[in-house]
């Protein structure tokens, strides 16, 4: 089992991965809205990329939950607290 301080870590990590994602999806998006890419072919792009930003969220999501279920161990005895 993992102990409070290692769920804390893990829910850092997962935040941080998560603000990391939405930024760079927003450049993205932004770029292929500003014209870097016209046409269907644009459209194509940002249609997947609303897709992955929505599949990645529910993930991110899915995780925490996760960690919010977890029951940290007593790190001295390794049995639940």
């Amino acid at each position: 089992m993992a102990t409070k301080e290692e769920i804390d870590a893990a829910r850092r990590h997962i935040e941080r991965l998560r603000e990391e994602h939405a930024n760079d999806l927003i450049a993205l998006v932004r770029l292929v809205d500003d014209g870097a890419l016209k046409g269907e072919a644009g459209d194509r792009l940002t249609a997947d990329l609303r897709a992955w930003d929505r599949a990645f969220k529910d993930l991110f999501t899915r995780a925490l939950s996760l960690l919010d279920s977890l029951q940290p161990s007593d790190p001295a005895t390794g049995a639940p607290t």
